[in-house]
């Protein structure tokens, strides 16, 4: 299929030049969406066009890694597969309505830091609550979001909610994840992705189809019913089978006693029973494990 682009015709042919040879992924979606991408169901052959046609650049994936590597020595490190597709970042704005998590300079995905430490948090939450014979099961209590918020400030050394904690999982998350005054003592590094194998795609184009738009757009004030037109809406993910680096780091002068090797088993087993990024209710975002994958 042939697109336009609403270009005079002399910097057309110089666009048009360019994005056959672009192999940067962030700039084709974010800079070079053509004007069928923006007119409806034509925006799911583009992307579907665009994710069969991408071919990632081996030297940068491979330059990418070492600098990776360069920068974690002596870090904590695993590598895990994603098991499903994976979505970070698609609340973010954009040009296509729908984000994705891509580097600005490389163009390849990748998971922030922060929201590795936000998901390792978030999981040592529900270990040392179920260690410690506290609820959070959302079936049992009225708002579980509410009952770990309490949990993490008891831990941080915020408030006392009068939960029966032993003092050393109070240490333990406080060394991992700092308190109000304090940072924590370990470092989450971005994520960055592997070689990718044979010929399988990096990107996918997936599609939902929100059957109750009015109620979405009311937040609720609306009824859903069945008379809504379903619009489906076509976005980006990454596809399942991509091999993901993870690093967990020491903060300088940290105590040598930190227990980093905790913090990345509990990141690891976060990953594989958790999920991370959009919809992982739906399955997305899992990772499994590789051989080798817990050496350091």
């Amino acid at each position: 299929m042939a697109y336009h682009y609403l270009l005079p015709s002399d910097t057309a042919r110089v666009h048009s030049n360019h994005i056959q040879n672009c192999r940067n992924f962030a700039l084709t979606v974010q800079r070079y969406m053509p004007h069928e991408a923006s007119m409806g169901k034509e925006r799911n052959f583009w992307l579907s066009d665009i994710c069969k046609d991408f071919k990632p650049d081996t030297d940068l994936i491979t330059s990418t890694r070492d600098r990776w590597l360069a920068m974690t020595e002596g870090a904590a490190c695993f590598t895990m597969v994603t098991h499903s597709r994976l979505i970070v970042g698609l609340g973010g704005k954009g040009a296509l309505e729908f984000g994705i998590t891509l580097h600005r300079v490389t163009g390849l995905p990748y998971i922030p830091g922060s929201a590795l430490k936000g998901l390792c948090r978030n999981y040592t939450l529900y270990y040392i609550a179920e260690q410690s014979n506290i609820s959070l099961d959302p079936a049992q209590i009225e708002n579980i979001s509410e009952r770990a918020q309490q949990l993490d400030e008891q831990l941080s050394g915020v408030e006392q909610h009068g939960f029966n904690i032993d003092p050393a999982f109070v240490s333990f998350y406080q060394n991992l994840f700092g308190t109000q005054g304090q940072a924590g003592n370990c470092v989450f590094y971005d994520a960055i992705i592997d070689e990718i194998p044979g010929n399988q795609r990096l990107f996918v184009a997936e599609v939902m189809t929100p059957h109750f738009g009015e109620y979405y757009k009311s937040s609720g004030k609306e009824a859903p019913n069945d008379a809504d037109k379903p619009i489906p809406v076509t976005y980006l993910a990454v596809n399942a089978g991509i091999a993901f680096h993870f690093a967990i780091g020491l903060r300088k002068n940290a105590p040598p006693e930190t227990p980093r090797g905790d913090a990345r088993a509990m990141l690891y087993d976060a990953l594989y029973y958790m999920g991370i990024g959009a919809k992982t209710a739906a399955g997305y975002g899992i990772f499994k494990p590789v051989e080798s994958s817990r050496s350091s």
